[in-house]
């Protein structure tokens, strides 16, 4: 998911990877910050499926600096990755939905209204998984267990009126 935040980055200018980094973590260190270590083989898969271009500058003194930028055809890549499927692990897939919420205005307004409505169906399907558990007769949970499964349940039902509450551009 790293790469939807470095194309929504890379929308705007072209940057190194220090200056792509920053960037990143000034406008989604609310949930993510990752590291040049994380960014750079990003933006290599990103160069090799051409969704991103690269030009090398030295400064005065010599130093090299790589600037990436998106390629001609970007967009359609984006909206392909934007649009790969959703983890069925619940951990995974609200680390997913945050990054392509964060996103989303780089979307038309039908592919934001389909995102928001493959959401709200994902939301639901976790939904009934943890009803069905905590009225599932037959597996017993321990004090802790319970109140993880009661918020857990309370999340997704705020996750909900959160999705639904999204205006679409």
């Amino acid at each position: 998911m790293i790469e939807l935040l470095i194309l929504y980055s890379l929308n705007t200018r072209e940057r190194t990877i220090y200056s792509l980094r920053s960037d990143i973590i000034e406008k989604f260190g609310y949930f993510t910050k990752p590291s040049i270590g994380t960014i750079h083989p990003a933006l290599k898969r990103l160069l090799k499926a051409g969704v991103v271009t690269n030009r090398t500058d030295y400064s005065e003194g010599g130093k090299k600096f790589t600037y990436w930028s998106p390629a001609l055809h970007w967009q359609k890549k984006f909206n392909d990755m934007f649009f790969t499927p959703l983890s069925e692990n619940p951990t995974n897939f609200f680390t997913e939905i945050q990054t392509r919420i964060a996103v989303m205005s780089l979307l038309d307004k039908d592919l934001q209204h389909t995102f928001k409505e493959d959401i709200l169906i994902k939301l639901e399907s976790f939904l009934l998984d943890l009803k069905n558990s905590l009225e599932d007769e037959y597996t017993t949970f321990d004090k802790y267990q319970l109140a993880l499964l009661k918020k857990n349940i309370s999340d997704i039902e705020n996750y909900k009126t959160f999705v639904n509450s999204l205006e679409e551009d």
